[in-house]
């Protein structure tokens, strides 16, 4: 026998326009209190949920802001009232005067935990039909290291959006240890069927949780869209709950025991080959 270890986990989605800060900050605030009403262990906001910074390529200056700061003490503040934690991405003004895509991490408690600061930037440096907003190594730094947080509820890791393209991120993580990863993004649309096979894919291959985030609707200016559709994944890579391509809060209870049940029946990181990967042979063929 074994004993079940449920966490609730909501997943908030909307859309966050960049001449409403304060609109952007309310709704995320309605949606961190019906989290808490719902029983929430574990709430994640979209990527950039204080407003995108796509309209233009000044954008995200406006909305950048110090940590701590304001937005953070919303998070805090629904993080203490409800006893969970929480996360979500904005822009950061550092210390350093740099500007970074950072997902602060709020404790039941409502103190600040840490901060993942975003790893891999989406740049398509080849697409020049692309509104100036969209390329992130424009506008932000990125960060330098990753974050697992050692729990009473769980070992958790972050990434944000473009992450997820990265599995050897993913792999470090569940090294680790990690056995849930929360990935708060803005996700543009029409790329649906890449949401679901690398959600599916990181969650199988690294056999962990995965709970993500996504923006709704478009952004007014540039019209780019969003795909919605926060989803939960399993370890088997099995789709536990989605939302649909509209503003919503996405509620599920999840096992983490499977994780150690399905890395028993076939446990994957210890099969991994780090000898191997770095050694090629690279032979050359020319047909006759």
């Amino acid at each position: 026998m074994t004993e079940a270890r449920p966490v609730t986990i909501s997943i908030a989605q909307f859309n966050a326009q960049d001449d409403d800060k304060p609109g952007n900050l309310a709704r995320a605030a309605h949606y961190l209190d019906l989290a808490g009403t719902r029983g929430s262990n574990i709430v994640v906001l979209p990527e950039l949920f204080t407003g995108t910074g796509f309209s233009s390529g000044e954008a995200h200056l406006a909305l950048a802001e110090p940590i701590p700061g304001p937005t953070l003490e919303v998070m805090a503040s629904a993080a203490r009232k409800h006893a969970m934690y929480v996360t979500g991405s904005f822009y950061e003004r550092g210390a350093d005067g740099r500007i970074y895509n950072t997902a602060p991490v709020l404790g039941p408690g409502g103190d600040l935990i840490g901060c993942y600061r975003k790893t891999h930037l989406f740049d398509v440096p080849n697409r020049t039909d692309l509104p100036p907003g969209i390329m992130e190594s424009k506008k932000v730094s990125p960060g330098s290291e990753l974050q697992l947080y050692d729990t009473n509820l769980c070992r958790f890791g972050l990434g944000i959006c473009a992450d997820i393209r990265f599995p050897e991120m993913f792999r470090a993580y569940a090294k680790a240890g990690a056995e849930l990863i929360l990935l708060p993004t803005a996700f543009l649309s029409p790329r649906f069927d890449h949401w679901d096979f690398l959600l599916k894919a990181r969650a199988t291959d690294h056999q962990m949780f995965i709970a993500a985030s996504g923006m709704t609707g478009r952004e007014k200016v540039t019209g780019i869209g969003f795909i919605g559709r926060s989803t939960v994944v399993d370890p088997w890579g099995v789709i536990l709950a989605g939302a649909p391509d509209e503003e919503a809060l996405l509620t599920t209870t999840i096992d983490l025991d499977q994780v150690r049940r399905v890395r028993n029946w076939w446990p994957l990181n210890e099969q991994i080959r780090p000898d191997l990967y770095g050694k090629v042979v690279v032979k050359s063929v020319r047909a006759k």
